[in-house]
């Protein structure tokens, strides 16, 4: 009827409608996985409509790689943070950033956690351009180190035995070697450095803590703020598991140091009785809720060399404590018993540190700026 008042609707009913029509997709989960309801385009994230989801779980929709970290990340999620990770619902299916919160009652109590899920464009391609990278890497690694590096130590050498056999000269040709060696050994130094930076094998050659110690002396070299490095001597993870780590790190600490306010970068690598666990917090604005596309790419480089590694990988914000990741790496063995990255006091969670569970007397080495 023309002319004829709109009904206005109760805001509860606004934002059901709002979120049942939106073509993005948003749920809410009980403590076991299960749905409590789902809104919006289920069929574009998970492969099937919302109206299947009465009797499914949200773990079990992941691929069986993927649930134990999973299962860890809502452990947390009910512990009071805010998770963050890339995710495909499929083998063919598109990669989401998947952002997972708590949702408390009235009286301060978490009753659910919510998830939202953000596509990420071109994701097959970024991961593809990741494995490419890291085979030219290590391509351009072994070209400095066993090409250039060799070759410029060579004429080093054959330098040092003219300067020896012209000692006696009395043209002053010993000391213009000298010279020209010194040259050398800058460049030697100069390649020695790209290779380190560059070769992702880098933990596996020097080891781990050592990589880290160079990590945090690169890192401040262009960042301002404070770096500090505390690394258990007893956490010694595999090669492969190290090599992963190490990429970890480089990305959590280039992330870090580019966020807005960002003052103080901490890298940790702790001994726990379920294996090594590398730590990377600041106190940066996380620019997540500004940009979920950019951070969901972000993830999934870490993601990606975490999956590579079986390393559970978790990711969490808050306003008032900047962004923590966590990268756990448990023996085959220990990790098909479950997914637990904890503390003694329950799932390590922002604002609330805890102390991790390691034996008596750990041997750790700090390197503060």
């Amino acid at each position: 009827m023309i002319g004829a008042r709109t009904k206005t609707l109760p805001p509860a009913a606004l934002c059901e409608m709002l979120l049942r029509q939106s073509p993005g997709c948003a749920w809410l989960l009980k403590r076991d996985g299960s749905f409590q309801a789902v809104y919006g385009d289920a069929a574009r994230v998970f492969g099937r409509p919302a109206t299947e989801f009465g009797a499914l779980n949200f773990i079990h929709l992941c691929g069986p790689s993927a649930q134990p970290c999973w299962t860890a990340r809502l452990e947390c999620v009910f512990a009071g943070q805010t998770v963050r990770a890339a995710e495909q619902f499929g083998e063919a299916a598109q990669i989401f950033a998947i952002t997972m919160f708590p949702i408390r009652r009235f009286k301060g109590e978490i009753a659910f956690a919510a998830g939202m899920a953000h596509p990420l464009p071109q994701a097959g391609m970024v991961l593809r351009t990741i494995a490419t990278l890291e085979a030219s890497r290590a391509r351009m690694a072994e070209l400095l180190h066993d090409h250039i590096g060799q070759s410029l130590s060579a004429a080093g050498l054959q330098f040092d035995l003219l300067r020896m056999d012209l000692a006696d000269s009395a043209l002053p040709i010993p000391q213009r070697i000298g010279e020209i060696q010194a040259v050398l050994e800058t460049i030697v130094t100069l390649v020695r450095d790209a290779n380190r930076e560059l070769n992702p094998a880098t933990a596996e050659r020097v080891g781990l803590r050592a990589a880290l110690d160079r990590l945090a002396g690169c890192l401040r070299t262009n960042f301002s703020g404070n770096v500090r490095v505390f690394t258990d001597a007893r956490a010694q993870p595999p090669p492969e598991a190290a090599a992963a780590l190490y990429r970890i790190a480089q990305e959590a600490t280039a992330q870090a140091a580019r966020r807005p306010g960002c003052s103080a970068i901490g890298i940790l690598l702790k001994s726990l009785r379920n294996g090594p666990m590398l730590e990377i917090h600041d106190n940066g604005v996380d620019g997540a809720d500004r940009c979920p596309e950019a951070a969901g790419l972000e993830l999934m480089v870490m993601q990606y060399f975490a999956d590579r590694a079986g390393i559970e990988l978790q990711i969490s914000s808050a306003p008032d404590n900047g962004t923590v990741v966590r990268a756990l790496y448990r023996s085959p063995i220990l990790r098909a018993a479950g997914p637990r990255i904890e503390t003694e006091e329950g799932p390590l969670s922002d604002g609330k540190r805890g102390r991790h569970r390691e034996s008596p007397d750990p041997q750790t080495v700090e390197v503060g700026k």
